[in-house]
């Protein structure tokens, strides 16, 4: 008999860890938490950005909050935007974007073929870093399709010949950990490098040599170091108490100064705590 666990795509593994870390709040703020999460939903069934408009990133985010939380109603509306929405085709991070609510959002949507999927990576120009793009082709791949030995391979031996620049952010460094990951490449260095990020008594900055934490890159590096396998106990302490003071009624607040609540610091809250839950 196999007792082996079915394989859980990447962004399912996202969800289970807003859940776990939404479940680690008491019963007034997961209220809030709902309220805030609701409240974002346009009435085309898109989720808004700070201007408040519909914004199919900031939709990413609200159906994996909407998801992990179990909205059935925004989830249910958000099904009837996806159906009618469809960004340029020069608009890579958006089309990725699309493609990944509705894995979650519509479990009858037709999966584009895995040429087309592919031949997406390269339509994103110069703006858009190449391995990023692979991490976004990786991401969305795995979503729809699972694990293929023979596309992993190929992008494992792209990766061979990568090296994160000095100078790249910290959430930069945390998809290439992830990308190699993904691919079943090791991770050591990768780790260690996350890790150079964290500062005692703040958290994980942007970059390195800044004095300010903040909330998207500790909760991206806290999620990476875990699937790596880091010991995160020494870390997390002051990524708690950076979670903890960025909390805002319902939402969370980037941790860099900026008061504004959206989706997507709420996305990464409640990421971070989901990776501490079980240290």
């Amino acid at each position: 008999m196999n007792t082996q666990n079915p394989y859980q795509p990447i962004y399912r593994q996202l969800i289970h860890e807003i859940e776990k870390g939404f479940l680690l709040l008491d019963e007034t703020i997961q209220k809030e938490i709902y309220g805030f999460v609701a409240s974002q939903q346009h009435q085309n069934g898109a989720f808004t950005n700070r201007g408040g408009h519909p914004d199919i990133y900031y939709t990413l985010f609200g159906a994996w909050l909407a998801e992990a939380l179990g909205l059935t109603s925004q989830m249910n509306q958000l099904k009837i935007f996806t159906e009618k929405v469809n960004p340029d085709k020069k608009k890579i991070v958006e089309r990725f974007a699309l493609l990944l609510i509705k894995a979650v959002a519509d479990n009858d949507f037709k999966k584009p073929a895995v040429f087309s999927l592919v031949r997406m990576i390269f339509k994103g120009g110069k703006d858009i870093n190449p391995a990023y793009q692979v991490f976004l082709f990786l991401l969305s791949f795995d979503a729809l399709y699972g694990k293929n030995r023979f596309l992993y391979f190929l992008f494992s031996v792209v990766l061979n010949f990568y090296r994160s620049p000095e100078d790249a952010p910290c959430s930069f460094s945390a998809a290439v950990l992830v990308a190699k990951y993904l691919v079943g490449k090791k991770v050591e260095n990768e780790t260690q490098n996350q890790l150079a990020y964290f500062e005692a008594g703040k958290g994980f900055k942007v970059f390195k040599e800044l004095k300010n934490a903040d909330l998207l890159s500790t909760a991206v590096a806290l999620f990476a170091l875990k699937k790596a396998g880091a010991d995160l106990r020494i870390v997390a302490p002051d990524c708690l108490n950076l979670i903890q003071q960025n909390y805002d009624s319902g939402a969370f607040l980037s941790g860099d100064c900026d008061s504004s609540r959206d989706l997507e610091y709420t996305f990464y809250g409640l990421l971070a705590l989901g990776a501490l839950s079980e240290i």
